[in-house]
């Protein structure tokens, strides 16, 4: 085989299709036990952005090459994981420039140079993560001396970060604690064994058309052409039949097999929601007839959306407001909460389960059309991509505000001064984070011990500002332990985003339970959010 920007091409290729094979996995590597483990799902969207940039490109150029799939996968950045895994490969490309052969001395320059762009895109790395596996990884290339084949060498690669993975777990004494090793390590090592078969047999990894076990996030990621077709929506109310014998992975796979992309497909007792993205709403919809009768059908076009967005941003570019507020929101109903009651520009969805990448990030920018624009990514997982965004974006001046919850945005934005220099706000935002207490209620996904809290799967999970205080077999008890941490009386306002589990029994007991014990006003606001039937800000 010859070792030149084809082969390369093809390596990165069975990298990706590797990756997309063990995605619900490292999901399920999630170090906190809430529902929504993200870390697989985004690298694999992030790779899927690449490898749609690279696939039909041609030439004989390995430098060329590295560089448009490190630019791809800058762009289609999602989640601290996605980010970091793009800064590997800007490094990895950094290491081929100039250079049209994909040859042994080049990948050692390559994986050297991506340990070293890796640890910079990180203010304060984190050893036990992907950066320290990466960085083991590169020591143990750097020190090679027998000279081999750009084939050996790969597995040697895979040997020495299968190696630093299992290593992980002893410098991060949280995964140690809750017995796994880091996911987005994980995810690396898979990308690295992809490339290496292909290296080593000529054949790219092939996809599975069926993962054995999805239970990650229920998200098929063949992501392509998202923009495009008709997004389709729908609730089944499933008849008696399918209630009992429905079979959800048999559902996702058909919706696959008929040309859906972006499915998610769920079951809750006697519905089956549905969502997808096809050029055929028509064909999916009887299929999903079959199984009972729809409560509710949604279908919009969005091609025409996404025509009308580009001539929109194409014509109107021109800086025409002084400043604007994007927030990241994962719920339509949080969005809507953010944009008519706290009056802020634009949203930009981020799921439970999918964050933005730095490309909606830019998109959002174009569409607000603002001298200076502030972002807030409301979560952890999503800042890096934003900051990325702000590094990319050429004409608007861009202000990240590090917001890791939707409470943290919301206090961030009743913060922000009209007219107010952009630096003022900017530090008026940031200092505005310290006057907000985040409480969230999710039920475990797995039994396990964390921080001291032993959790069992099903139990209620209460967290406090990103960290787990408490797991209760009932809701009361979680909120209790919660406002007991977090209700001081300095607290004025309590805000609760009720999610599409929430129920009104609970919501009366909430309300009882602040009338009784605090002395605080409280207001509730229909989030709609998955997984969280509730997550309150305290003020």
């Amino acid at each position: 085989m010859e070792f030149n920007a084809k082969s390369f091409k093809n390596a990165l290729i069975s990298g990706y299709n590797n990756l997309y094979n063990f995605y619900p996995e490292i999901d399920k590597l999630n170090v906190f036990p809430v529902p929504d483990g993200d870390t697989g799902t985004n690298m694999n969207l992030t790779m899927t952005n690449a490898i749609k940039d690279i696939r039909d490109l041609e030439g004989d150029s390995v430098s060329k090459l590295a560089d448009a799939f490190a630019r791809g996968l800058i762009m289609g950045a999602r989640g601290n994981s996605g980010v970091i895994l793009s800064q590997i490969f800007r490094g990895f490309a950094n290491g081929l420039k100039e250079t049209d052969e994909f040859s042994v001395a080049a990948v050692k320059t390559a994986i050297i140079q991506a340990k070293e762009v890796a640890y910079k895109a990180v203010m304060k790395p984190v050893e036990g993560t992907i950066l320290t596996v990466i960085r083991e990884t590169a020591e143990n290339v750097e020190k090679i001396t027998e000279e081999l084949t750009v084939p050996a060498l790969f597995r040697k690669i895979v040997v020495f970060s299968t190696e630093s993975l299992k290593g992980t777990p002893e410098l991060l004494p949280v995964l140690k604690e809750v017995g796994v090793v880091d996911s987005g390590g994980f995810g690396l090592v898979k990308v690295f064994e992809g490339m290496t078969e292909y290296l080593e047999t000529g054949k790219v990894v092939a996809q599975r058309k069926k993962h054995a076990e999805n239970t990650g996030n229920n998200v098929a990621m063949n992501l392509e052409n998202e923009e495009f077709g008709y997004c389709t929506e729908t609730i089944v109310m499933l008849n008696e039949h399918y209630e009992k014998n429905i079979d959800v992975n048999n559902v996702r796979q058909t919706l696959e097999d008929q040309g859906g992309q972006s499915i998610v497909a769920v079951v809750d007792k006697d519905i089956l929601k549905v969502h997808v993205h096809t050029l055929v709403p028509g064909l999916i919809l009887t299929f999903l007839q079959k199984h009972g009768e729809f409560k509710n059908i949604k279908v919009e076009n969005m091609t025409l959306q996404a025509e009308k967005h580009v001539k929109t941003i194409k014509a109107e570019r021109e800086l025409k407001n002084k400043e604007a507020i994007i927030a990241v929101t994962p719920s339509v109903g949080i969005a809507r909460f953010f944009k008519s009651d706290l009056n802020i520009q634009a949203t930009v969805n981020g799921g439970q389960s999918m964050n933005p990448s730095t490309d909606d990030y830019l998109k959002a920018i174009e569409e607000v059309d603002a001298v200076d624009v502030f972002i807030l990514p409301n979560n952890s997982n999503a800042i890096l991509a934003a900051q990325q965004a702000a590094k990319v974006e050429k004409k608007s001046n861009v202000y990240v505000i590090p917001t890791s919850s939707v409470q943290e945005g919301m206090v961030a934005t009743l913060a922000f001064e009209q007219g107010e220099l952009a630096k003022k706000n900017y530090s008026t935002l940031k200092t505005a984070l310290k006057n907000v207490a985040s409480l969230s209620v999710t039920q475990a996904a797995k039994t396990t011990s964390i921080d001291g809290v032993k959790i069992t799967k099903g139990e209620y999970l209460g967290v406090l500002n990103k960290k787990i205080i408490c797991s209760h077999p009932t809701l009361i008890q979680t909120l209790k332990q919660l406002f007991a941490k977090s209700i001081t009386k300095a607290s004025e306002i309590v805000t609760i985003f009720t999610g599409e589990d929430a129920e009104t029994k609970d919501i009366n007991m909430i309300k009882k339970l602040l009338d009784e014990s605090y002395d605080v006003e409280y207001e509730f606001v229909n989030g709609e959010q998955q997984l969280y039937p509730f997550l309150i800000a305290v003020e």
